[in-house]
């Protein structure tokens, strides 16, 4: 049976530890531990060894480093893509547009800056009254009144064909 006096020992079960997902008894059948002192005394014997917990903290300030490494890098080429594409989306690249939009998805994802708002409130809301439906009618036509009392086109119309020459028109065809 391997001792925990030895480092080598130590640094198996830790890294075993770390890359099997964090199951503390795969770990030490992996390293040569009886099943037996597995699933019973032997879990809380390794596991509370100062020795194998530092060499856990160890592996795992490692590879938080290097995921805060690979994350920079990731940073940095989406930055250098977004001002190419800023480029051409300032030319009138439509997939540009697109691709720049992704891109800014991409890092509120990575860089933590996406927001989830979660509803939890399991309230029903209050039924709309027939005043608030008159309210919200009349905000409405509100708001389409004055949409439609802007002009569309900022050019004066010249001439209007008038429905006679383009229902002739329709016929020719």
């Amino acid at each position: 049976m391997p001792s925990i006096k030895d480092q080598s020992t130590v640094e198996a079960i830790a890294s075993e530890f770390t890359s099997n997902g964090r199951d503390k008894t795969k770990a030490l059948r992996t390293v040569g531990y009886s099943e037996s002192y597995c699933t019973t005394l032997g879990v809380g014997v390794v596991y509370s060894n100062i020795r194998i917990v530092e060499a856990i903290a160890k592996i795992d300030t490692k590879k938080q480093a290097k995921y805060e490494h690979n994350q920079e890098i990731s940073v940095e080429k989406l930055y250098t893509d977004y001002g190419y594409l800023e480029q051409q989306a300032k030319a009138g690249n439509i997939a540009a547009i697109n691709a720049r939009t992704a891109i800014v998805r991409e890092l509120d994802c990575t860089t933590g800056l996406q927001k989830q708002t979660i509803t939890t409130d399991t309230a029903t809301p209050k039924p709309i009254t027939a005043s608030d439906l008159a309210l919200l009618r009349s905000m409405a036509r509100a708001i389409t009144d004055r949409e439609l009392a802007q002009p569309v086109l900022d050019v004066a119309v010249e001439a209007q064909a008038e429905p006679e020459a383009i229902d002739r028109g329709k016929d020719e065809q």
